[in-house]
């Protein structure tokens, strides 16, 4: 089973959710750990357009007024619930993945700014730990560096990091080697590394190759963490046809050409068949045709955003270098937008297919 953990800094928009959902899809998460969700009451709350296709279960804690909140996610067939453990810094969830019958504990933690306070749930996650022996993981944005290294630009407390260190090697911690960012908080030219995860070493003995990786921020000020153990690829997807598609130019001329063309001496049926499998070919290389240039134009502009975070690990960026950062990201958020007609046709499927 592979985690995500991400301070969403509000669940509100539903940019937050496509990106999200496109996460989980793209490292076929089966639980996700956000923080920050700022909202004091998450009943009737839609939190299906953060997991997306398939049944999953969830649990939370609200907000107090627009501060905190966290919601822990997660596929129901794969992960059985036997405990919840809640706290308003964090949100511990027990249970055995039915995989292979290993009993997990995962605990997404939002931490709180004050010294003393952050003592107490440090006490407080301690004496959970203590009671077992689960492979444990511990996500979340902990509000403070382990050295002095992991800031710039921002104030940096030993004292904060001596504890928060004396915490970790308490309750035996182990954190990978994290890929992809130095600084997984960005904020203008504020860098920090405050979003982590942990797990025990049990953990470590049973999945030593685990890849830990801190991914783009394009939704939050806060880097994507994630923690994959396995990789799956369930095959290909079959052809499907969007309605958007038909405000898009050159369609109906597509359609009238394939459809006039002769295809030899057949019954109607057989000829009727031909036409709608070299329609479906045609169909599949015109929609690569006005695709290709967007997807090409995305991919630049995420690696431009990937340079300049990059950048921002060995120096401050300029003003032209900050205003080439956000335009590039207002630019993929626009993309993202022209995507979203497709997507809610694919809700309305699902929903039709599976009921409401």
């Amino acid at each position: 089973m592979n985690f995500l953990s991400v301070n969403i800094r509000g669940l509100g928009s539903d940019d937050k959710g496509t990106w999200i959902r496109k996460l989980r899809t793209a490292n076929e998460i089966g639980f996700i750990m956000l923080q920050e969700t700022q909202f004091a009451s998450l009943e009737g709350f839609d939190l299906g357009k953060f997991w997306g296709q398939g049944v999953f279960d969830c649990d939370w804690v609200d907000a107090t007024g627009r501060s905190g909140g966290l919601v822990s996610l997660w596929d129901p067939k794969r992960f059985s619930v036997s405990q919840v453990i809640k706290n308003r810094h964090f949100l511990c969830i027990r249970g055995v993945s039915n995989d292979d019958g290993k009993v997990f504990s995962v605990v997404n933690v939002y931490a709180p700014q004050r010294l003393r306070d952050k003592r107490v749930v440090w006490a407080d996650i301690e004496g959970i730990i203590a009671q077992d022996s689960a492979f444990w993981v511990i996500g979340g944005d902990f509000n403070c560096v382990r050295d002095r290294t992991e800031r710039r630009n921002s104030k940096f407390n030993a004292l904060v990091s001596n504890e928060f260190n004396e915490f970790i090697d308490k309750v035996q911690m182990h954190e990978f080697s994290l890929k992809g960012r130095k600084f997984t908080y960005v904020s203008g030219n504020k860098c920090s590394r405050i979003d982590r995860m942990f797990v025990s070493w049990n953990f470590v003995n049973e999945w030593p190759n685990a890849e830990y990786r801190a991914l783009a921020r394009e939704e939050s000020d806060h880097c994507p963490l994630v923690l994959k153990i396995e990789a799956r690829n369930f095959g290909p997807k079959s052809f499907r046809f969007f309605n958007s598609w038909l405000q898009r130019e050159g369609l109906s001329d597509l359609v009238e050409k394939a459809c006039s063309e002769e295809v030899g001496n057949a019954t109607a049926q057989i000829a009727l068949m031909q036409k709608f499998r070299k329609l479906k070919a045609s169909i599949i290389d015109w929609k690569k045709g006005w695709t290709s240039v967007e997807e090409e134009e995305e991919v630049n502009l995420k690696a431009e955003i990937r340079d300049l975070d990059e950048i921002v690990d060995d120096r401050d960026l300029t003003e032209a270098q900050l205003w080439v950062f956000d335009e590039a990201k207002n630019r993929v958020r626009e993309l993202g937008n022209f995507k979203k007609k497709d997507m809610q046709q694919k809700s309305r499927i699902r929903w039709a297919r599976e009921g409401g």
